[in-house]
């Protein structure tokens, strides 16, 4: 079936389900998946197409198993996986994609299709060929936590890494109420160091993703290498996922840089995801930064993260996501865990 969406129907009574197996088909659902993550009242920009496709051509490694459900002819749920095995030998396994890069996985379901998760599961069970399920990094409500376990299979449910976030007031002269005198009192008292070392300029970055990109690699390696390590954007096929990523996410607007200059010079730079306008509950997903170690004391960190509460603010965010991982500075800001879970399913064979 490699080159094409086949429709399947194990369930005469049940919806119809395709199966998209090449990364063509996957580009052909493109127009359709953009419309249904729109519609999709809580999917983060992690469950578009502009991030998934680019991290399929770049990063997936396996074959493809996405399943699109139609009603009627239309795309009303996408659950994209791809089977992995194991270079050792030692199993088969269903991944979503975007694994590993991604801090929110997830299927794509609109509300009124949720019956339909028993149908897919089964559908899953049938095709899927693998010696188990696992997915990682679930939200609570999640489509794939609800997933129906299928029949005679075994299902582990744990807790994944949760993802500290803040509650935004309406209004700047309200931030006390969610963040620490001491937090506000310490990031005025950076702004006023650097503003003392030069010309300090910090924007959010809306006519061009090259150049902040660039400085983001060579900033974030820079301060990785101080430790002994690359980070997470050394790995070439992962920069090539970005780049390939940044241009569809600029243009739907869910991408923001946010550039610290001192002197010209770009020394800090935020990478940040945004969830679109008009959007319930919008969030914005801080997902990686990187600045110049020689300038550690002046807290570009702190001036980034305050920069970007205060624009997310100004344009509607009541969440700022800091995503995975329990830094500390997470917490300075008042940011609080929300809990994340890895689900594995496994088949009665490969339990036995």
């Amino acid at each position: 079936m490699r080159g094409r969406a086949a429709a399947m129907r194990p369930d005469p009574a049940g919806p119809a389900i395709e199966e998209v197996t090449d990364l063509p088909a996957l580009e052909r659902l493109q127009p359709e998946w953009d419309a249904l993550w729109q519609a999709v009242p809580d999917a983060t920009p992690f469950q578009s197409p502009a991030w998934l496709i680019p991290w399929w051509r770049h990063v997936g490694d396996g074959a493809l198993l996405a399943l699109a459900l139609r009603e009627g002819g239309r795309l009303v749920g996408l659950l994209p996986f791809y089977r992995y095995a194991r270079p050792e030998g030692t199993g088969r396994l269903l991944f979503p994609l975007g694994i590993a890069t991604t801090d929110y996985l997830d299927a794509l379901l609109l509300p009124s299709q949720a019956p339909a998760l028993a149908a897919l599961g089964r559908h899953l069970a049938l095709r899927a060929d693998a010696d188990a399920w696992e997915w990682p990094q679930l939200r609570a409500g999640s489509a794939l936590l609800a997933l129906p376990v299928p029949a005679g299979w075994t299902e582990e449910v744990a807790a994944a890494d949760p993802c500290p976030c803040l509650a935004l007031p309406e209004r700047l002269d309200a931030l006390a109420t969610r963040i620490s005198a001491k937090t506000l009192r310490d990031l005025r008292t950076v702004r006023r160091r650097a503003e003392q070392a030069g010309m300090l300029d910090w924007t959010t970055e809306a006519a061009g993703i090259e150049a902040p990109f660039d400085a983001l690699l060579r900033l974030h390696a820079a301060r990785w290498a101080t430790r002994g390590e690359g980070g997470v954007l050394a790995d070439p096929a992962v920069q090539a996922m970005h780049r390939d990523a940044l241009p569809a996410l600029h243009r739907a607007g869910l991408l923001r840089f946010h550039v610290l200059r001192l002197d010209g010079e770009i020394v800090a730079v935020l990478y940040a995801l945004v969830d679109p306008p008009g959007r319930a509950a919008r969030r914005i997903y801080f997902y990686l930064s990187g600045f110049d170690p020689a300038l550690e004391r002046l807290s570009p960190g702190m001036l980034l993260v305050g920069q970007a509460v205060e624009a997310a603010m100004a344009e509607g965010c009541v969440v700022a996501d800091f995503l995975r991982g329990r830094e500390r500075y997470k917490y300075f800001w008042g940011a609080e865990d929300q809990p994340t879970f890895r689900r594995r399913l496994v088949p009665p064979c490969a339990a036995c």
